[in-house]
């Protein structure tokens, strides 16, 4: 599906005033334009496509972080559509943990002679990695045969020197240069941390008669009018949404064009219309060292996000966007018009939650690993009642100010123990009683003292006077009358409407922590 010329227009400007009001939100990852998902289902309504790190419904955002409905361009509104996506980095394999398991079933890991697009390679100078051959180019300036890639996989991020050996496979895969060399390095354009459109370079291939234009595992045909090529893949997220660099762009700033077989067998140029455009709704396809042969589609163009990479974080604009459609160890790979847009990738979820990591990182516990018992906690207990909702929404609403305040700073080693003690402590008695609803574990005055230790300590290091009131007086005030109470009988007490309004009105009086509200109470 394609915009009308001034649709296209207005909602890149659209695009741009998010950026510039919202960009600097770490739960922002980038935006583009496309149309909206509703429920799942793709409509035909055009919006600016608004990336985010976490999805949250709106009573847990801090309202100076809610992202706009709509945005106003040339007077009129523009429809905005935020998606879960980001945040992104590059996607070539590049350690042992990076690895997964789809490589050893459907990847294209081993020595392949010829080499064929989709297949393993690497610089051995960049170390254990590996990434994916992509196109057979013809550079315009000698007629000479090339391969073509990222430039993040052939080239290390420009840091490369013209005439090093490009190898198939990739030393992740087991290549060496002394037996496996195919190219040398020849051209790349250039990546800043100022940002790019292109990661692409390419390397002359050593024998000139010795490649097949065939993509690897046969799945797909090989470039041609009825199978242009759109883009290179280049990274994607934990989540399985990837990012795709234009390759109309890539191959402009290279200087080269497609090869394609003549009738007569050699290798020759291929026409203009085997390149085309990404546009949404688009079905592509591709080969990866990795993944092997995923087909999906196209959600959004125009997308600008900053993305990991070896020499920092560097801004990616023009890239189109797609989901669950490559994994480490793809980058490179040439993205084809074409596919079912359904053969989609399993990504492995290494996500875990900032807060988490934030709060872990500085007493030096493990909570990245508690995931499951945090989500445990909020769905199975705390969401039970009105003071647990309450309580779940606090957290989520303020947790950019509790890792801001946090950010560069470790607590003292006496902190560091106790903290280690506690964890020790109560870790697996949580898990226990929240694994059994019917648990006549009570709260003990062991508990109650424990937790009166702990907010004084709190009080000495990372709360405000005020802060440290609320928590003094909520101890108080609505944690001591749980004393000898088992986990029903809890529950049943945080129900309650007047410890709910309590507990709301204490928490509302301090000016640093939002709360976007009181919860609707039943009447």
């Amino acid at each position: 599906m394609k915009f009308n010329q001034d649709t296209e227009a207005r909602l890149h400007r659209g695009k741009r005033k998010i950026l510039d009001s919202f960009g600097a939100d770490p739960n922002v990852t980038g935006a583009g334009i496309g149309f909206r998902r509703r429920d799942g289902q793709w409509t035909d309504e055009p919006v600016v496509v608004v990336l985010v790190a976490k999805k949250r419904p709106e009573a847990l955002v801090s309202n100076r972080r809610l992202l706009p409905r709509t945005v106003e361009v040339d007077g009129s509104p523009c429809e905005v559509d935020v998606i879960e996506a980001g945040p992104f980095r590059m996607d070539r394999v590049s350690d042992p943990a990076q690895e997964v398991t789809p490589a050893a079933v459907v990847g294209v890991t081993g020595r392949m002679r010829p080499p064929r697009p989709g297949c393993s390679i690497s610089n051995p100078l960049d170390g254990d990695t590996a990434g994916t051959l992509g196109l057979f180019v013809l550079d315009k300036t000698d007629g000479t045969v090339c391969l073509m890639s990222n430039n993040h996989v052939m080239a290390r991020m420009g840091e490369g020197v013209k005439g090093e050996k490009i190898i198939q496979p990739g030393v992740h895969d087991g290549g060496t240069a002394a037996k496996d060399t195919i190219a040398t390095l020849k051209r790349w354009v250039p990546i800043t941390t100022a940002g790019t459109k292109i990661d692409a370079a390419i390397a002359q291939l050593v024998d000139q008669m010795n490649l097949s234009l065939q993509p690897a595992l046969d799945r797909m045909p090989p470039l041609g009018v009825k199978h242009p090529a759109v883009g290179i893949f280049t990274g994607g997220d934990d989540h399985g949404t990837g990012v795709i660099t234009r390759i109309d762009l890539a191959l402009n700033a290279l200087n080269v064009v497609p090869a394609v077989s003549a009738p007569d067998g050699r290798v020759a140029a291929a026409p203009p219309e085997a390149v085309k455009v990404p546009e949404p709704f688009m079905n592509i396809e591709k080969v990866g060292r990795t993944s092997g042969y995923t087909s999906s589609m196209i959600t959004a163009i125009g997308v600008e996000s900053l993305i990991l990479t070896p020499i920092g974080m560097v801004l990616y604009t023009d890239l189109a966007l797609t989901d669950r459609f490559g994994l480490a160890g793809d980058s490179g790979s040439a993205v084809f018009h074409g596919g079912d847009g359904n053969t989609l990738v399993e990504p492995e979820d290494n996500s875990s939650c900032p807060l988490l990591g934030s709060v872990g990182s500085y007493y030096g516990l493990p909570l990245t690993g508690d995931n499951d018992l945090a989500d445990d906690l909020r769905d199975n207990f705390l969401a039970q009642s009105l003071v647990g909702r309450l309580l779940v929404r606090i957290p989520y609403i303020n947790q950019q100010a509790v890792i801001d305040r946090l950010q560069g700073k470790q607590a003292t080693g006496n902190e560091r123990s106790y903290a280690s003690q506690y964890y020790t402590k109560y870790h697996d008695f949580m898990a226990t009683v929240l694994a059994d609803p019917n648990s006549t574990a009570v709260v003990a005055q062991e508990h109650l003292d424990d937790s009166i230790f702990v907010i004084n300590g709190l009080a000495q290091t990372v709360l405000t006077p005020q802060e440290t009131q609320l928590a003094y007086t909520l101890y108080e005030k609505a944690l001591m009358p749980t004393l000898g109470m088992n986990r029903r009988q809890v529950l049943e007490y945080m129900n309650g409407h007047d410890l709910y309004r309590l507990v709301y009105d204490e928490i509302a009086k301090v000016p640093t922590i939002e709360t976007n509200g009181p919860i609707e109470l039943p009447r």
